[in-house]
């Protein structure tokens, strides 16, 4: 009796409506296992029409049943990946066409396969990450086309491919536009650039020929200089020539198209000491120095390919003139060596100085006051404005007019870069500038320069300022005039009126500037020592008077040869 009790009391697994005994029409339905549970329409005993099946963890389905099974269109929401799929089913599996919706926000809507994607669809991965074509298995198989967004791979947004695919890869021939501009078609591999292609960078780089995981197989990796001799020796006012190619590690050329390179030159970067009057405004220099393979540091100096007319003084030059006579060069050039211009340039300094020193009138009239003698010192702009009422500020900036370089551009153009073709570039015209005004390395080397010379023009001052002075008392005490001091400061050049570029040392650095780099990176700079020196000294060759053709003297010549060949008989 109290087993019967119960049973009688265990709930019913079906609430609805029968027929004949048989669940149907609209009924509930709870599973033995508690797991599953049922509401919708039923015919015959079975799930048919449509209905809703309740799973325990959350996860549901809501549609067409057919005689038991899910089939027909229907919606399911999986409670573990919060997925929600709606579309074609059959016999309980996602079959058909259908669209599902992803957590994070991810859309498929296409062909689906026993719960796999499979066929042609669409997947949005992103606000602009669209793939279009052919699906297997979940991946994306066969030919279709990808839209990518910063989302998905971290490619770049806007890129687009269209080409084959296998296993959710690009593989097989395809082609692909990037945003930037780049452009690639050829054929891919695991995802990546492998075999025959031809990329065109968005830098102007073109590419064609094979390539490996991504990277073309003969990818230029330096830059090399090609010249005649190094250190490369040019000379002031003349242009010189330069050829610089894109090379492999194997030292092969490279046969790119379009890389673009630029050539500078650069001065050895000095520091000011402290105390300088450029100490304390060194922070500022735009210029940063740039590191060389010959121990020192660089600034840049201004390199041109325009060409420019300047006379260029030729202190070594020893010409004749004569118009008929001819050119040869003379292989001794006076001071072309550093040691040798450092020691004219002092004795130059000291001479001066001397010669200012010397040069003291020999009587000092009353008649001097009205004006300057012959040999004497012109006074400055700013004194002479002073003299004539003119306002001083006005008057430096006619004397600054006055003494800019005539026929010079106080700023020449740069060498312009040049892209490489077959991985080739070449400049012809290239010349070091005139420095610009007080070009720093040039003003501390003059300070320096001063520094070394001053105590021994200082010494010779000193011994010819007191000759001078006891030659101009005893010269005075015999006329009655007061005695004159000589100037102690001798005139110096400074370094804004240079017309051409200095003798010296200087570096040649070629650049890949290519923007943006190829393939992410840039080829590591070349440099090159250049030694600029004074023009080749000239000789022209005067013609002897011997060798000029005369007629009188050869007609007597030859009468003298007849009159011995033939004697008086």
């Amino acid at each position: 009796m109290a087993a019967t009790a119960a049973q009688g009391e265990r709930r019913e697994p079906y609430i609805g409506e029968k027929r004949r005994f048989m669940r149907d029409g609209y009924g509930t339905y709870v599973y033995e296992n508690a797991f599953f549970r049922y509401e919708g329409e039923w015919m015959k005993g079975k799930k048919h029409g449509h209905g809703k099946l309740l799973m325990k963890d959350g996860t549901y389905y809501e549609g067409q049943f057919v005689n038991g099974e899910i089939n027909g269109h229907g919606y399911k929401f999986f409670a573990s990946s919060e997925a929600k799929y709606t579309g074609q089913f059959l016999n309980g599996e996602m079959h058909g066409h259908g669209i599902m919706n992803y957590k994070n926000g991810n859309i498929y809507e296409g062909q689906w396969y026993k719960n796999k994607k499979q066929g042609f669809g669409i997947l949005r991965t992103g606000e602009r990450s669209v793939y279009e074509g052919s699906f297997q298995s979940h991946c994306r198989e066969g030919e279709g086309t990808q839209t990518y967004d910063s989302t998905y791979k971290n490619l770049s947004n806007g890129d687009r491919f269209e080409g084959f695919w296998v296993m959710d890869q690009r593989h097989g021939h395809g082609e692909l536009w990037c945003a930037d501009g780049s452009h690639y078609v050829g054929q891919f591999l695991s995802d990546l650039f492998n075999g025959e292609g031809t990329m065109t960078h968005a830098s102007g780089i073109v590419y064609q020929g094979m390539w490996i995981d991504g990277y073309p197989v003969t990818m230029a990796t330096k830059l090399v200089l090609i010249v005649e001799e190094q250190p490369l020796i040019i000379r002031q006012g003349l242009p010189f020539s330069v050829r610089v190619e894109c090379r492999n590690d194997n030292d092969e050329i490279v046969p790119e198209q379009g890389r673009e390179i630029q050539v500078m030159a650069g001065f050895k970067y000095r520091t000011p000491k402290e105390g300088s009057a450029l100490f304390d405004v060194i922070e500022d220099v735009e210029d940063k120095p740039i590191p060389t393979p010959f121990g020192y540091d660089v600034v840049p100096y201004p390199l041109t390919d325009q060409a420019f007319d300047v006379e260029v003084t030729m202190d070594a030059v020893d010409a004749k003139a004569d118009g008929d006579g001819k050119l040869e060069e003379d292989g001794d050039e006076k001071g072309e060596e550093e040691g040798e211009e450092e020691g004219l340039e002092e004795m130059g300094e000291l001479k001066e100085a001397i010669e200012d020193i010397a040069n003291v009138p020999a009587e000092a009239s009353a008649d001097e006051k009205d004006g300057p003698q012959e040999g004497s010192r012109p006074a400055s702009p700013e004194q002479q404005a002073q003299e004539a009422g003119v306002d001083e500020g006005a008057a430096t900036t006619a004397a600054a007019a006055d003494s800019k370089p005539e026929g010079v551009s106080a700023l020449l153009p740069p060498a312009k870069t040049q892209p490489s073709l077959l991985g080739v570039c070449e400049w012809h015209t290239l010349q070091l500038a005139p420095p610009p005004p007080m070009y720093r390395p040039f003003v501390i080397m003059e300070e320096e320069a001063g520094q070394k010379k001053k105590s021994r023009i200082a010494q010779m001052r000193e011994k010819m300022d007191d000759d001078s002075s006891d030659s101009e008392e005893r010269k005075n005490s015999q006329l009655g005039g007061p005695a004159v001091k000589a100037s102690q400061e001798p005139d110096k050049s400074t370094v804004s009126d240079e017309k051409v570029a200095r003798t010296g040392e200087y570096i040649l650095i070629v650049n890949d500037v290519t923007n943006p780099p190829f393939m992410g990176c840039r080829l590591e700079p070349a440099f090159l020592m250049l030694k600029l020196k004074r023009p080749k000294r000239v000789i022209v060759k005067k013609p002897n008077d011997r060798d000029r053709w005369d007629t009188q003297r050869h007609i007597a010549m030859a009468m003298s040869r007849s009159n011995s060949s033939y004697p008086d008989q």
